[in-house]
């Protein structure tokens, strides 16, 4: 390290600048007239903790200094259990995607739920359409500390065929499965019975859906078989209800809604089949 920095750049202004004012490395190395590496050195020597590459983009984006905009949002959304907290949760864990960068996208054809899921997690990020599949949005965002969040209970990367069923406190698990409905479950016609109603999760990762059958079981659904599907990336797993346990469902996922999240078509395609039904 350049004995020079030190004389020029005190300990508790390098402090000051790198930990309170969040400069970089850059900005500081160029205020005091030294390389981007007798800075690092300088910190490193001081035991100062390094924003990794994350969080030094957010700090850039918040200075415009890189392209992208910041945007806001609540960083400590999946800290603490809420209906919201779960059912964002359910979503994400089934048709959310973690890249290898750090950036949590979450793709649908429905703009209108990842609007009121990115008003739920106060994010002002803005949607957009994708430039490779018509009508499909996406909302994305990179913190790393809700990637770490949602590391801890099961949301990482290439989680398709592993996903594990995090633990999920009992007052929030029918948010949590409404969201993982919402995800990968359908609801869906047998017009060739007098209850039509039939409804089916599945799920790449055979771990995911047998705990997912239990935990469904301890609100009240009946026990069910898993079945395997050759496809041409694995096995993908799945199990059914009949009509009147599909009833059960929709009241478990549907009852005492605190928070308007949840995917109108599902909901309405569950309405549609139940007047059909009765007339």
């Amino acid at each position: 390290m350049a004995r020079g920095l030190r004389l020029r750049l005190k300990e508790d202004e390098l402090r000051r600048l790198y930990q309170v004012e969040k400069r970089s490395l850059e900005d500081i190395a160029r205020l005091y007239g030294a390389s981007r590496v007798a800075v690092w050195k300088y910190c490193g020597s001081l035991g100062l903790t390094m924003r990794n590459r994350s969080d030094a983009r957010l700090e850039a984006q918040k200075r415009g200094k890189v392209p992208q905009g910041y945007f806001d949002i609540n960083e400590g959304f999946f800290k603490k259990w809420s209906p919201n907290m779960a059912y964002v949760l359910g979503l994400l864990i089934t048709d959310g995607n973690v890249s290898n960068n750090g950036t949590v996208s979450l793709c649908m054809n429905e703009k209108e739920l990842i609007e009121k899921v990115a008003k739920a997690m106060g994010a002002e990020h803005k949607i957009t359409l994708s430039k490779h599949q018509k009508g499909l949005f996406i909302f994305h965002f990179a913190r790393a500390s809700m990637v770490k969040d949602l590391g801890a209970l099961c949301v990482v990367p290439r989680k398709s065929m592993t996903v594990k069923f995090p633990l999920i406190p009992e007052p929030f698990l029918a948010d949590f499965i409404r969201g993982v409905f919402d995800g990968d479950g359908s609801v869906f016609f047998n017009s060739s019975k007098k209850h039509p109603v039939q409804t089916k999760f599945v799920s790449s990762s055979k771990e995911f859906i047998e705990k997912l059958e239990s935990e469904l079981r301890k609100l009240g659904l009946p026990a069910r078989k898993i079945y395997g599907q050759p496809t041409k990336n694995g096995i993908t797993h799945m199990f059914k209800y009949s009509h009147k346990d599909s009833e059960k469902l929709f009241a478990v996922m549907y009852k005492d809604i605190k928070n308007s999240l949840f995917l109108a078509r599902k909901y309405n395609k569950f309405l549609a089949g139940f007047n059909k039904q009765e007339g």
